[in-house]
């Protein structure tokens, strides 16, 4: 097995690859089909988000910290926990993982990663037998220590399953050292600048949530692209085997 690691999302990519956006989208994705949604789709884009919602979909996603003009809800996992989704369908918007979508969706099989589903994501693309990309979503176009620790936990996790080698590529060796350097995960989410800005949002709930290691089975899957009211499209996940 060939473990890759981009710090920040590149292109071209092939096999199996894992976006992680700990703080929030890869965290908040799988909660939600836990919470009983049946249909979950990313955008970056407001208005295609508003189109889903005429059509009767929950729209969930913020604009610096607030949700914009018409939205149900926000992205936080803290609060999303508490809400029964059986049967809805939801957008979710927001800065990171939505908008690199464009450059991972030609991959074989593009998997939501967090700390929150590690070792259940670990298990999916463990059994893809190909190479594993960890893509890294970063905070506003740079690198962030969440989710590079994140790809640390995946990347070790990876290694205990992988039968035969393991080669190591890109910045998999710097991830995995984040793990000697905090052996506490919420601190590496709390010194993130991710965090710095939740916290600056008084949003430190969703630090500890999103600081649980493999607490959720639920791996999101794309499944499909769809166009949106704009330039940019639905990306559509559903639970990895549940719609394949």
């Amino acid at each position: 097995m060939r473990i890759h690691t981009d710090l920040t999302p590149a292109s071209g990519y092939r096999g199996v690859v894992i976006l992680i956006d700990t703080l929030r989208s890869s965290t908040v994705a799988p909660l939600l089909f836990e919470r009983g949604l049946a249909e979950l789709a990313l955008t970056p884009s407001l208005r295609s988000a508003r189109a889903a919602g005429a059509e009767g979909w929950l729209l969930l996603g913020e604009r610096n910290g607030v949700p914009p003009e018409g939205f149900n809800h926000g992205n936080s996992p803290a609060e999303l926990s508490a809400l029964d989704l059986s049967g809805r369908r939801a957008v979710m918007v927001s800065e990171n993982a939505p908008r690199h979508l464009a450059r991972v969706a030609d991959a074989e099989r593009v998997l939501l990663g967090s700390l929150y589903n590690a070792a259940a994501v670990v298990d999916v693309a463990s059994h893809a037998n190909a190479d594993v990309t960890l893509v890294c979503s970063g905070f506003e176009g740079e690198p962030d220590l969440d989710d590079a620790l994140t790809a640390g936990v995946l990347a070790a996790l990876l290694e205990e399953r992988a039968e035969g080698g393991v080669t190591r590529s890109g910045a998999t060796r710097f991830a995995l050292s984040l793990l000697r350097a905090f052996p506490d995960p919420l601190e590496a989410l709390w010194q993130s600048v991710a965090g710095h800005h939740l916290r600056r949002l008084e949003l430190e709930p969703d630090l500890a949530f999103c600081a649980q290691v493999s607490a959720s089975v639920i791996v999101p899957e794309l499944t499909e692209q769809r166009p949106g009211a704009g330039s940019a499209p639905l990306y559509l996940f559903a639970p990895a085997g549940a719609a394949r």
